[in-house]
This record gives structure tokens, C-alpha cells and sequence, in this order.
């Protein structure tokens, strides 16, 4: 195997613990979270941030998607008092996220990262029924929804497989995360209430004026179903490329 294959395939073990990529050309030695002892911080952090922008590129021979753009056909929210669907969504803004700190544990096989995004614009039509907090709520129509400035805690669960080949894969197994709004987000829901515009006004002032507590009610399900396709098109990445292979020196 040549020095630039090997190379290749080590940036693969930090892509792995990100959600992991494919890496075209490399000319340096790349930087694996192999190398990183547990807990430090630092060794982790610069491995993730080295990693981060290639898994945002599209793969066909895979079946990888593009995930800034991203598109989604179908999100759903089924929460308690709030039940809505958003069709045919490109979300944006992948691309202005950065780790801020990224934390690894080899024996655990698990990855803790913060992560500080700059911006995200959603843009398609949605389906909304129930209550927002206090006021009830409902239409169907388009929808834009953007933001400023986003922290996101992601916490990793990976598992080793053995494929049918008898070599070892290193797989995501799991994900939970916390999604935190940092600067106001807006709301821009058109046909609330078959147009009736005096109650669309008020929900969308409500929803603009209180954009955290909002946010933090209603974002779960589509952050979840975004984070899922990165999981989707990380373990594409993983099954093609056994461990031995990218932690070789």
C-alpha cells in the first residue's frame, strides 16, 4: 500500500468518530483520533475540525448524500400538545459549523463534541396542528426558518461489526444531542389559519418575540432527522474500509 493510500485511510479513523467521510487527496499525514489519548481535549478537538468539512460531500459510488445542502422530503414532529410536518425541506449551514471542544474515549468507544454553528436557513412548506406553548396553532403552507448563531452537543455511541469479509468495521452505533439557539432565530410561517392574518400575526410575533423557548420546544425532531442522515452517510463510508486498514502506521 502506497504512503498517500495510508494516509487516506487514517484521516478515515477521525471521519469515523464525526460521522466520517471520504477523503480524496492528501498530501500530509493525517491526524487520527487514534493517535489521540482519552481525554485529551485538544489532540481530539483539532482531529474532528481537520475531519469536519469532508463529510458534508456527496458520494454516488456509496450512495452518500450532500449534507450542506441537505435535503429532507419528509420531517415529523409529534410532541405532546404539537403535532407538524415539514415537506420537500433544503436545510443550509452545515458548512458554518466548527468543534469547540471534542471530547474521546478509545475504551468506551464513545466521542462527546460541541459544536458552534454559524447560521441555518430552512426553506419548503410544512403541516401544523396543536398548541405553541400557549396559543394554539395551525395552517399549511411555506415556511423559512433562520438563524443566527447555534451550539450543538452531540454525544456518539460506536460499535465494531465484522463483516462478511471476516475483517472488523468500526460503525455509529447511536446518537443523542442538545440543540441550543445563541442569537434569535426567525420564524417565517405563511398561510397560518387559511390566512387569517390577525391570528397568524399574533403566533408569529409570539414565536419571533420568545424565539429560544419556541426553539427549544419545537426543534428536536429536525435536528434528529438531519443527524440521522450524517449517521447514514458515515456508516457508508465505515463498511467500506476495515480497521486494520486505517489505523496501519
Amino acid at each position: 500500500m502506497s504512503s498517500e493510500a495510508k494516509s487516506v485511510l487514517a484521516m478515515l479513523s477521525i471521519l469515523l468518530l464525526l460521522f466520517c467521510a471520504v477523503v480524496s487527496v492528501l498530501s500530509n499525514p493525517a491526524i487520527s483520533l487514534y493517535q489521540c489519548k482519552t481525554d485529551d481535549d485538544v489532540c481530539a478537538t483539532k482531529a474532528v475540525n481537520l475531519a469536519y468539512p469532508l463529510i458534508l460531500e456527496a458520494n454516488e459510488e456509496i450512495g452518500a448524500e450532500s449534507i450542506d445542502p441537505l435535503f429532507q422530503p419528509e420531517i415529523e414532529g409529534n410532541l405532546s400538545i404539537l403535532k407538524f410536518k415539514l415537506f420537500n425541506t433544503t436545510v443550509t449551514g452545515f458548512k458554518t459549523c466548527s468543534a469547540e471542544n471534542a471530547k474521546y474515549n478509545d475504551e468506551q468507544q464513545t466521542l462527546r463534541i460541541d459544536i458552534v454553528c454559524g447560521a441555518f436557513t430552512l426553506s419548503g412548506s410544512y403541516d401544523i396542528n396543536g398548541q405553541l406553548i400557549v396559543l394554539p396553532v395551525q395552517g399549511n403552507g411555506d415556511y423559512v426558518l433562520t438563524t443566527k448563531k447555534y451550539r450543538l452537543i452531540i454525544d456518539l455511541e460506536l460499535k465494531t461489526i465484522t463483516g462478511k469479509d471476516g475483517k472488523t468495521y468500526r460503525t455509529v452505533k447511536n446518537f443523542k444531542m442538545e440543540a441550543d439557539p445563541l442569537e434569535p432565530v426567525n420564524y417565517d410561517f405563511r398561510n397560518l389559519f387559511n390566512g387569517q392574518k390577525d391570528l397568524a400575526d399574533t403566533v408569529l410575533k409570539f414565536a419571533n418575540e420568545n424565539w429560544r423557548e419556541v426553539a427549544h420546544e419545537v426543534q428536536l425532531p429536525v435536528f434528529v432527522a438531519n443527524i440521522k442522515k450524517m449517521v447514514k452517510n458515515a456508516n457508508k463510508y465505515l463498511k467500506t474500509i476495515p480497521i486494520e486498514e486505517y489505523t496501519q502506521q
